[in-house]
């Protein structure tokens, strides 16, 4: 899978879309280049959520 299709799959991720609607989206894909893709984009949501509720801004 080339780089542009693989930014058209974590789009479709960004957009709420689950594994199994995936692999039906994208029927020409390998599923496990698909699961790798959706593992990756979760991990990485998952740990920007994190990143953001460590930051404390100090107004004064």
């Amino acid at each position: 899978m080339n780089a542009r299709d693989q930014l058209t799959v974590e789009n479709f991720i960004s957009t709420g879309m689950e594994l199994e609607t995936l692999y039906t989206c994208f029927p020409d894909f390998p599923k496990e280049e698909i699961s790798e893709i959706y593992s990756r984009y979760k991990a990485n949501q998952e740990n920007l959520n994190n990143e953001v509720t460590n930051i404390s801004i100090n107004c004064s």
